[in-house]
């Protein structure tokens, strides 16, 4: 099965050390890192070298590499004055991603929703909005691909990249030098998609696979607060069906924790393996998307 990580925020509050040191502990090879965490070293200067050589080390000392970074940030923010300041954060954190010893640098698209970037809204879908987000990507995608990075894309079904379909029409566009996706089907599922999600995870991984370094672990729901993407075992989604297309297709892509607590790992490691175990049992494959 995959190599496992963890999101960083996974132990917000938690000092660099003492992440690292339980992460080990579980076993967890990797860490998606957000350079804005508070760490307990040097916090005040985020974007500082010396910090980031000092919290690579921290990992690296328990085995753990940084796969990618975490520069979430809604892309779409309809206040234009905070989406240009976001947007030079993301840009300075774009430039430190080989310090901390990797390529990749993930974002969602976000919403232009006025007060919430995880909300549906209209002009979300309409033509202007994607054409806003195609340019920002660009200038993002070139941005990484002068450092040698690659701008990883994390869509979700009420932001403007909302489906992989979408996803896959981006990748067309723009071309992939200094871009790609993330394999996380769980945020694009639809609650017409739960009734066939063998057809739907399909449809995702082949659509972005070949184009998606890292993979997320974590579940789907629809409730009455609507959509929402909580810890492994928490959802909706059928999890034996995301661990055969991932066996099948993306084996060696690190698969990362995410929406979970720190005493809430061991449960989620105990689901995901269980769910690698029925994959490996029914043997299923099909056509190869991996990267």
């Amino acid at each position: 099965m995959n190599k496992l990580g963890f999101m960083s925020y996974v132990y917000m509050g938690w000092s660099a050390e003492a992440m690292a040191e339980d992460a080990r502990k579980h076993g967890l090879k990797y860490v998606q890192l957000d350079p804005k965490q508070k760490f307990q070293v040097m916090d005040d200067e985020p974007f500082s070298l010396v910090r980031v050589e000092k919290i690579r080390k921290i990992f690296e000392d328990n085995g753990i590499s940084v796969v990618g970074l975490s520069g979430y940030t809604n892309l779409m923010n309809p206040n234009l004055q905070k989406r240009e300041e976001k947007l030079i954060q993301l840009e300075r954190m774009i430039d430190l991603c080989s310090a901390y010893g990797t390529r990749y640098i993930a974002t969602e698209t976000g919403s232009l929703h006025p007060t919430n970037a995880w909300r549906d809204y209209e002009g979300n879908r309409s033509e202007e909005a994607w054409e806003q987000l195609v340019s920002i990507v660009d200038r993002l995608r070139n941005r990484a691909a002068a450092n040698g990075a690659v701008l990883l894309l994390e869509g979700f079904a009420l932001n403007v990249l909302a489906s992989a379909e979408q996803a896959s029409r981006m990748l067309g566009r723009l071309g992939t030098d200094g871009l790609g996706m993330i394999m996380d089907p769980f945020n694009y599922l639809t609650e017409e998609d739960l009734t066939r999600q063998q057809e739907a995870m399909a449809g995702i991984f082949s659509n972005i696979a070949g184009y998606s370094p890292i993979a997320h672990a974590k579940d789907s729901l629809y409730d009455e607060e609507g959509f929402t993407t909580p810890r492994v075992g928490a959802g909706q989604a059928d999890w034996r069906i995301y661990a055969e297309l991932l066996n099948a297709h993306l084996p060696e892509v690190p698969l990362i924790l995410e929406h979970a607590k720190p005493e809430e790992i061991g449960e989620c490691l105990r689901l995901i393996h269980e769910a690698f175990g029925q994959a490996e049992a029914s043997g299923e494959a099909g056509p190869s998307y991996g990267t």
